[in-house]
């Protein structure tokens, strides 16, 4: 159970902060298109996200990250648990 919820609140919160990013987009560089990579969004967002936003992008990416990576323990943990004891 916390590896669902954790792995679901990681994945909404790194799309919110993708669509933070997408509204918040700066003017003085091309607007999202297919040639954007979205990875390079979600790494660099100073690149393309206006200062007002940055924090928000930045917290919520940070969040996402961190819930990511406590479904991927709580993985590991059951793995451990059910096939070394």
């Amino acid at each position: 159970m916390v590896f669902l919820t954790a792995l679901l609140s990681g994945i909404f919160l790194l799309v919110a902060s993708f669509v933070v990013a997408r509204f918040h987009w700066r003017a003085d560089i091309p607007p999202y298109s297919l040639k954007t990579r979205s990875m390079d969004v979600l790494l660099h967002p100073a690149k393309y996200v206006q200062p007002q936003a940055l924090r928000l992008t930045r917290i919520l990416q940070l969040l996402g990250s961190l819930l990511s990576l406590v479904a991927i323990l709580a993985l590991a943990r059951q793995f451990v648990h059910d096939f070394l004891h």
